[in-house]
């Protein structure tokens, strides 16, 4: 089983099993990963489509990695994280021909015992975020492969000095099988008859284990969940990223925005509301490459008064926003 740190988008990797010394990032802006596959994009298994051999991320389903000591680094900011996919869409109430996304949470936690309090566990994603698993018999919108999501965590949870246990599960009661329930993506892993390194548990009920002894239920030796840690280097002076160029118009009954993002290895982009601009909320989807073009629906659509800002963000986490843009009243 190979474990990579992956410091650079075709970086040399730290194996187990050559003992090479941890490749660091020497970038102020490209992370170090910490992950059981060689690569981030080599977890193609399951999240991105084909058959999804039962891996969902369920109410009685998590899955549990465990990780070596982040490699020795100056780091600002750590993320745990995890490749999603297929999330389960159902018909809309009183519309059968319509779908909408079946609603729920992701969460992920990291410890260096296999066992997590509340205090280890974080947010990770929801599913109206998460890409959606096609339907042969209907239309369904955001279908596309698995995505990586990460939650940032204080950095004095991630052990530089002993293995670090990573988990992600559903706290959603309904995600009990993989036909209700998001796909995590997996690896093929080297044979080899090493250190086990990656387990299922299915005794969960919504949280994860809190006492060691029975959390490794189900070893996995042939699959990697796609489960990793990101290490974050202290940032430029300047701005990382920028967001200019906004752009608001109507279009009949839904609101277009658009904007340019600049910065490097800009991740993902989306659109805030806000009343007084004090407190922005996000009102699109997820768009992870240009053109940064959102149209939103109709029950988005925001009313006069409202403020609208762009907002992106870049693979180390920072994140960029424009100026605020009023949403005009109505002549009198």
């Amino acid at each position: 089983m190979i474990i990579s740190y992956i410091a650079v988008l075709a970086a040399s990797l730290a194996g187990a099993a050559d003992g090479l010394p941890a490749a660091l990032s020497t970038s102020t802006i490209v992370p170090t990963i910490v992950t059981l596959a060689p690569g981030l994009h080599d977890y193609s298994r399951f999240a991105d489509g084909g058959s999804d051999a039962n891996w969902y991320v369920g109410f009685n389903n998590a899955w549990i990695v465990k990780l070596p000591p982040a490699p020795a680094g100056d780091f600002a900011r750590a993320f745990i994280g995890a490749k999603l996919g297929r999330a389960k869409t159902r018909p809309v109430p009183d519309k059968p021909w319509l779908r909408e996304i079946i609603p729920g949470k992701v969460y992920a936690g990291i410890s260096a015992t296999p066992a997590w309090t509340s205090e280890q566990s974080f947010f990770l994603a929801e599913t109206r975020d998460i890409p959606a698993e096609a339907d042969p018999q209907a239309r369904v919108d955001g279908v596309g492969a698995g995505e990586w999501f990460w939650a940032e965590v204080p950095l004095t949870q991630v052990s530089f000095t002993a293995p670090n246990y990573l988990i992600v599960w559903s706290p959603t009661n309904y995600f009990t099988k993989a036909s209700s329930a998001p796909i995590l993506g997996a690896v093929d892993l080297e044979e080899g008859g090493g250190e086990t390194r990656a387990w299922l548990n299915r005794s969960i009920q919504g949280v994860p284990p809190r006492a060691r002894g029975a959390s490794l239920e189900t070893p996995l030796n042939t699959l990697g969940p796609a489960i990793a840690i990101k290490l974050v280097p202290p940032g430029p002076d300047e701005p990382a990223v920028s967001v200019a160029d906004l752009t608001v118009a109507h279009a009949g009954k839904h609101v277009l925005v658009r904007f340019s993002a600049a910065g490097e290895d800009v991740a993902e982009a989306w659109v805030e509301a806000s009343r007084d601009q004090l407190e922005w909320q996000r009102v699109s989807r997820f768009i992870r490459k240009p053109p940064y073009s959102f149209t939103l629906p109709a029950d988005k659509t925001p009313l006069p008064g409202t403020f609208l800002r762009g907002a992106a963000r870049d693979i180390s986490g920072a994140v960029g926003t424009s100026e605020g843009y009023m949403i005009p009243y109505a002549p009198r």
